[in-house]
């Protein structure tokens, strides 16, 4: 055993624990004499909005922020980009390959028996070299 977590233990019981034992003890909800302390994040930044997380944030939690709304807002506008595919775009894309190479890479997956996987990377390599993204044979 490397550590302990103490988690819902009174604070004489941890430092019972941390004083007797030779590894650290990480506390939750266990006072200020453990090793180290731990929390679940979303109860610290205040991320969960369901009413219901009201109800069962630990007593023990002490929320430093409150940005639930920033990284839902965040999280919403990211699924619908990804969902209308704008993201990622050619600017979130850098990495390149030459329309000669996507030939070589076609034709390997097709000789593999990869004939729907050669059409998809011709495809995606056409659609970037419409859009400007393919660097020029050279």
């Amino acid at each position: 055993c490397f550590s302990v977590v103490l988690e819902c233990v009174p604070a004489p019981v941890a430092a019972a624990a941390t004083s007797a034992l030779q590894i650290p003890t990480i506390g939750i909800g266990a006072g200020p004499f453990c090793s180290g302390q731990v929390l679940v994040y979303h109860d610290l930044l205040g991320m969960m909005q369901h009413p219901h997380h009201a109800k069962v944030t630990p007593k023990f939690c002490k929320q430093f922020g409150n940005v639930g709304h920033v990284i839902n807002k965040a999280l919403s506008e990211y699924k619908q980009e990804v969902e209308t595919r704008s993201f990622p775009g050619p600017s979130h894309t850098p990495y390149k390959i030459a329309a000669a190479d996507v030939d070589g890479f076609a034709n390997a997956l097709q000789k593999m028996g990869l004939d729907e996987a050669a059409n998809a990377a011709a495809a995606a390599a056409e659609n970037a070299e419409k859009d400007g993204e393919l660097p020029e044979n050279k």
